[in-house]
């Protein structure tokens, strides 16, 4: 009875991770998630064509960056009524090999753009 019980609640929990997921899924794909990022980097990007390090430079755009991905997460998180933490334990669970067709083309897409592999 214990182990009936405590299945289901692993089913609900990870029906609720698969259930945030592809609603953060679809956050990545939309507008909202692609607009600021592609402004951001088209404002941000004239200074990396200059032919001098500015390290300083750098880092302040890099710390704005990450400010401006935490809010639009953040606001995701607020929009779907959750918290970051779970969504990290969402992410944390997921199982890449069974995604649809949509979610693995998005992840690899992302990942050849960031340089990395999974």
């Amino acid at each position: 009875m214990l182990r009936r019980l405590s299945s289901k609640k692993e089913k609900k929990e990870d029906n609720g991770h698969k259930k945030l997921l592809a609603k953060f899924m679809d956050f990545l794909n939309s507008s909202i998630w692609s607009i600021p990022i592609s402004s951001f980097i088209e404002q941000k990007s004239i200074v990396f064509d200059r032919q001098q390090m500015e390290t300083d430079v750098y880092v302040e755009i890099h710390k704005e960056y990450t400010n401006l991905i935490d809010t639009l997460i953040e606001c995701f998180c607020e929009d779907v009524g959750s918290s970051g933490q779970k969504l990290v334990e969402a992410l944390n669970t997921l199982d890449r090999t069974n995604l649809g067709v949509k979610q693995r083309v998005s992840f690899r897409k992302r990942e050849e753009n960031s340089g990395l592999k999974a």
